[in-house]
């Protein structure tokens, strides 16, 4: 692959790296990160937004919460080769509105530019623990007269959703949201009674304690999530639900039978990062070639139908098109009532508010025929970390190898003054009116 000198000409980190797509293609890829911290409030009650002194390094691997690696992802890699759209990611805490314990309470994400449609609008409903009950012998049967009155056509539930208790304050992570898992070890009282049907293979269960495991394929670490080989196993009474879950769509008891009696388990709520092996994102990847001897110098390659919004990792209700500045986030209970980033509505909902600053990212060089050539960069990942006051934002440009083969040298260049803006405007629009037809810069660059 055709090589160039990548300049960094930015304060910020960046790199430059190639790729080989699910068509073959090769791509050379710069991505880069501009971190903030939220300042207080100002008299219209959003928070400013100014860049960390220091770099912050690009992740070169995915982040999981509390550097656990069995806990939800918090941050994906930097190092995609490409995202068709802009990745939202909101890694924070839900605080009850006015500090005091509530039993349920709303938070919302929106972004949207000033006198347009919303980009992006999420609302879920946090409550407390709770818990999906057995009901007692004694109701079951006081309910049969019902279902013989009915002929069948209304059936009692043998199980009821509890009230919850109030908190004041939960992580927003998929570990209480739909999902969980089904598993039974050789040491539980429970072992014997589960059906051979839904035994490991022997291989499996020798090289782990569990003798039967059926995890949620949406999201394998939340709750609520059961089969009725669990429930007959373990003749359990009672299985944590959901605190975590879209406001439209909560959880039912009807929806707790459909699932245990091996129906689909609910999609996950949240605003982290979807994981790379859950649905729906793994159908997103097509069918892997599997094959049981590998030549040496051979790779596997992405399948052919791979889907590249793959790449994007926020739940498909938090992506959009790539901003270009002046966007305002708009986090509703979602900032500790405390923070100076946030204000307090009369309502007594805290809610955090910014707006993303006007600036660009782009690269700078010259081709074979000494034109000036200019590639842009896009915001493709926005990470809000609430607590910690934290943005970050993560740039990338993906281009053909044809773009690169006449390139010597790459500069990155960051500007963000109106003057420097309206003169990149200028050019940008300058290259556009000259690039002939059969120009690589300007087709095969990934938008």
């Amino acid at each position: 692959m055709s090589a160039f000198v990548f300049d960094n000409r930015t304060p910020y980190a960046a790199l430059h790296f190639d790729t080989l797509d699910q068509h073959g293609e090769t791509f050379h890829v710069v991505v880069a990160k501009i971190a903030y911290a939220l300042g207080d409030c100002d008299a219209h009650g959003v928070a400013t937004l100014s860049a960390l002194a220091q770099p912050v390094p690009l992740n070169e691997t995915d982040r999981n919460a509390n550097d656990d690696p069995a806990a939800s992802v918090t941050e994906e890699s930097d190092l995609a080769p490409f995202k068709p759209r802009c990745d939202v990611i909101v890694n924070a805490t839900a605080y009850a509105p006015g500090g005091s314990a509530l039993v349920a309470f709303p938070v919302r994400l929106t972004l949207q530019k000033p006198g347009q449609p919303a980009l992006i609008d999420k609302s879920l409903s946090v409550c407390g623990r709770r818990w999906f009950e057995r009901r007692h012998v004694a109701a079951r049967l006081l309910s049969l007269p019902v279902a013989v009155c009915t002929l069948g056509l209304v059936r009692p539930d043998a199980w009821r959703l509890s009230a919850p208790e109030p908190l004041t304050r939960l992580p927003l992570r998929y570990e209480y949201a739909a999902g969980g898992a089904s598993k039974i070890s050789s040491e539980e009282d429970g072992a014997q009674r589960v059906p051979a049907c839904h035994r490991l293979a022997v291989a499996h269960q020798a090289a782990s304690c569990w003798i039967a495991h059926e995890v949620s394929q949406h999201n394998p670490l939340g709750f609520g999530f059961t089969r009725q080989w669990y429930l007959d196993a373990t003749r359990c009474e009672r299985i944590a639900a959901p605190q975590i879950a879209y406001a439209a769509r909560p959880p039912t008891v009807p929806q707790f039978a459909r699932c245990a009696s091996g129906g689909e388990d609910p999609e996950a709520a949240g605003m982290g990062p979807v994981g790379r092996a859950w649905l729906p994102r793994r159908d997103l990847i097509g069918k892997i070639e599997e094959k049981t001897h590998w030549a040496p110098d051979e790779v596997p390659r992405l399948p052919a139908e791979f889907d590249e919004a793959y790449w994007n990792g926020a739940p498909a209700d938090q992506q959009c098109a790539y901003p270009a500045g002046g966007e305002r986030f708009t986090l509703t209970n979602l900032c500790s009532p405390a923070s100076p980033i946030a204000r307090v509505e009369t309502s007594g909902a805290n809610v955090l508010q910014f707006d993303l600053p006007r600036q660009a990212m782009f690269l700078l060089s010259t081709n074979s025929s000494q034109q000036l050539q200019i590639i842009m960069l896009d915001i493709d990942t926005i990470t809000i970390t609430p607590d910690a006051g934290r943005v970050d934002l993560v740039w990338r440009a993906s281009m053909a190898e044809t773009v690169g083969a006449g390139l010597a040298e790459v500069r990155l260049m960051h500007v963000r003054e109106p003057a420097q803006l309206e003169r990149l405007a200028l050019l940008l629009r300058h290259q556009e009116i000259n690039a002939s037809p059969k120009s690589p810069a300007a087709h095969d660059v990934r938008q």
